[in-house]
């Protein structure tokens, strides 16, 4: 079971949303992004032209637990693979399900990135928002990405 638990962990936090049909959620693109189709993992996907990308996945609350619990187990997770964490934020989606955004930094290809992942989660359900980019293009992005996430709603 903790194998099974590290391999969600893993899975959902190194995978990086208009309204994901069918899909459990919903969530305003932000404009100048293009929802990428027949994305394996996830229940939607986005990019802007400077691979900025927002994604969301949706998957079953099992083993169960709590926000603190599976935040926790993204963020260790990270941190164990080089990034490191900046700031942690307390969030909710537009149907008031709390969450937990914690934002990373981390160098790529000689790059730096930013990185955020907001966690939610239900009695049945836990739902990840990744949204990550060259730290270049994605700080004047910010805003857009905020109100993006501030729009999701879960179903």
């Amino acid at each position: 079971m903790i194998r099974r638990l590290i391999v969600f962990a893993a899975f959902a936090a190194t995978a990086l949303v208009v309204t994901g049909c069918g899909a459990g959620f919903s969530i305003t693109t932000p404009a100048g992004f293009a929802e990428l189709d027949d994305q394996e993992h996830y229940g939607y996907r986005a990019t802007n032209p400077q691979g900025v990308v927002i994604a969301v996945r949706r998957e079953d609350n099992a083993p169960y637990g709590d926000l603190s619990f599976w935040s926790g187990a993204v963020d260790a997770h990270l941190r164990r693979n080089g990034y490191t964490a900046v700031k942690a934020i307390d969030v909710k989606t537009a149907d008031n399900i709390p969450g937990k955004q914690i934002r990373y930094r981390a160098t790529r290809g000689g790059r730096d990135h930013a990185f955020w992942v907001t966690v939610f989660v239900t009695e049945t359900v836990v739902v990840t928002v990744e949204v990550g980019g060259d730290v270049e293009f994605f700080e004047q992005l910010e805003k857009p990405l905020t109100k993006a996430l501030a729009s999701l709603t879960i179903s």
